[in-house]
């Protein structure tokens, strides 16, 4: 017998299945083919980005070849954009795209597929291929001016924004805080915050493993240090203070894997242990010594996507995938993943559904809810997502799914 203590999660749940159950559906609206014609060793899309808006898409394909292409009248944007090597491609803004050679990023105009201005210094190299950093209002761009310098330039003039940022060892990522104040530098086992006004160093060295993230809101940066072999620590310093000093550091039962943020201040730990079992829990920023360890069977987590929503949390590991509640020690649904097909990746796509793509390029959407298959495509190598968009990057080109 439900009671009133019990019923108001019994609803919640109710309308969750219902939504879910009210099926996505998707139709093809666009097929782009290689724009050139001539013999090429590998075919299809590279990489693929939609403008904010979903009006516009940029496609890198096989044979150094990138197109813009109008969404509104699915034709192309200008002319071909020849390119050197697989380096990336992605928009600034809605108005202006963006490609990376390997020794520069070049600006195209989105409407007509001309040129803007001259190209500015961004180093790649095949094992550390980055994305220039930008703001995300647009209006900022930083870029690996070589291996071991930054560059931070305003878009619209191309001019730089402080001296070049030189550091000792590789730079493997550049990322803006999400209120874009910031620049955040990962060099080495090193984390730099550079003002993102000024283009002066904040803090920095700060000592740092591949995880981190920064909570402007709450004026918080948590990392990870490597102490000695085999023991990792969780660090929390607070950004509100010069130097930003260290307010938290506790031990971690394993390597970190993952940080995600969560609701109400709380952030989800995702760490392999020794045994390479995976070792999940809670905690609140301000209080982050009461961890709430996030149960779970798994033998082995490869991925941990969580919802906008943020009240499921979904993992792959070795054997199956499965799909928990916060707060919840027991599986909402959990589904074998066949032998052929174990290293199985995981992206959120809305608040009821998720997506899963595998070693043999299989893509498909899932619903949240029991973990059923709504729809799903072979041959995809990589896909990038809108509002309500889908474009695939196939041996064939692009393809672009509507999604209602």
């Amino acid at each position: 017998m439900l009671t009133s203590r019990s019923l108001l999660p019994a609803i919640a749940l109710a309308l969750l299945s219902s939504v879910a159950d009210a099926q996505l559906k998707f139709h093809r609206v666009a097929d782009f083919g290689y724009p050139k014609e001539r013999a090429r060793r590998f075919t299809g899309g590279r990489e693929v980005e939609f403008t904010e808006d979903g009006e516009k898409l940029i496609a890198a394909f096989y044979g150094s070849t990138v197109q813009l292409f109008d969404l509104v009248e699915n034709v192309p944007i200008g002319n071909p954009i020849g390119t050197a090597g697989d380096g990336e491609v992605g928009f600034v803004n809605n108005e202006v795209a963006y490609t990376a050679d390997w020794d520069s990023v070049r600006f195209w105009d989105a409407k007509s597929g001309q040129q803007i201005g001259q190209a500015i210094p961004h180093e790649l190299r095949e094992d550390t291929i980055i994305h220039p950093a930008l703001d995300s209002q647009g209006k900022l761009i930083a870029t690996r001016a070589t291996m071991k310098s930054v560059q931070l330039r305003d878009v619209a003039t191309r001019k730089l924004i402080g001296a070049p940022l030189n550091y000792s060892t590789n730079v493997h990522s550049l990322r803006f805080s999400d209120d874009g104040a910031l620049l955040l530098v990962k060099a080495g086992g090193s984390l730099h915050a550079i003002d993102a006004e000024t283009g002066e160093e904040v803090v920095g060295p700060i000592k740092s493993g591949w995880q981190f993230y920064h909570f402007p809101k709450q004026q918080k940066l948590v990392t990870t240090e490597q102490v000695r072999a085999g023991l990792h620590q969780l660090v929390i310093r607070s950004t509100d203070q010069k130097g930003w000093p260290e307010t938290h550091r506790s031990d971690l039962p394993g390597k970190l894997k993952q940080l995600v943020a969560l609701r109400d201040n709380q952030v989800l730990v995702q760490v392999s242990k020794q045994d390479y079992t995976p070792g999940l829990f809670t905690f609140d920023l301000a209080k982050p010594e009461n961890r709430v360890e996030v149960k779970s069977n798994a033998d082995r987590a490869f991925t941990v996507v969580v919802p906008q929503d943020k009240r499921h949390w979904i993992c792959s590991n070795i054997r199956n995938i499965s799909c928990q509640i916060f707060g919840e020690s027991e599986p909402v649904w959990q589904k074998q993943i066949p032998p052929s097909g174990y290293d199985q990746q995981l992206y959120p796509l809305d608040n009821q559904h998720f997506i899963i793509r595998d070693n043999q390029e299989k893509f498909g959407v899932y619903k949240i809810a029991d973990g059923g298959e709504v729809w799903s495509q072979a041959g995809v190598k990589r896909f990038s997502l809108v509002s309500d968009r889908i474009a695939l990057c196939t041996s064939d080109g692009v393809e672009v799914w509507a999604m209602d």
